[in-house]
């Protein structure tokens, strides 16, 4: 067979499978981009129970709360649910009414309001001889304490040092200063 059937065989076999590549690219962008503009959650409440598929339109990141916080909080309020969370699985499973949440509603200040953060909590301050009340805590406590020990011994394997260069320095003059 000539080289040049060869190369139009081998065309006529790759075109399809570009076509396919070329087509789930595409279908990968338009599905990426769908997502940055609506986020989907299923979410499960109790107390009165229900579940709900909730859309936060015009999603981006860097807002305020995270998004399935958003679900979850806009769902409990306005069901007045005593507990909402995300249910697991796909939100093509879940068989709720829709429930559109507008994202910038509760992510940016409207017309002549400013977004203000509350003063961050100062933590308790706490006896140094008491146990740790979490496991942070006393991790915390841990690294604080290890770096105190290895500052001391840094400070004296360098009073060694010195001693012992002196030592040298003089010739062995003065050795027990």
């Amino acid at each position: 067979m000539p080289e040049d059937e060869e190369k139009a065989d081998l065309l006529r076999l790759t075109t399809p499978y570009r076509l396919l590549a070329g087509i789930a690219l595409g279908t990968a962008v338009c599905v990426s981009t769908a997502r940055l503009a609506a986020q989907e959650y299923c979410v499960s409440c109790t107390e009165p129970p229900a579940l709900y598929r909730c859309i936060i339109e015009g999603a981006r990141p860097g807002g305020s709360q995270p998004l399935q916080m958003l679900c979850i909080t806009a769902m409990a309020k306005e069901g007045q649910h005593a507990t909402c969370g995300v249910k697991g699985g796909t939100v093509f499973d879940c068989n709720g009414p829709v429930k559109r949440i507008p994202w910038a509603a509760y992510n940016e200040p409207g017309p002549g309001q400013e977004q203000t953060k509350a003063p961050a909590a100062q933590p308790p301050i706490q006896d140094p001889n008491a146990p740790p009340a979490t496991v942070e805590e006393m991790a915390k406590r841990a690294n604080q304490k290890s770096a105190e020990q290895a500052k001391a011994l840094g400070q004296s394997v360098g009073d060694a040092t010195k001693k012992t260069w002196n030592c040298i320095a003089s010739l062995f003059t003065k050795c027990g200063e």
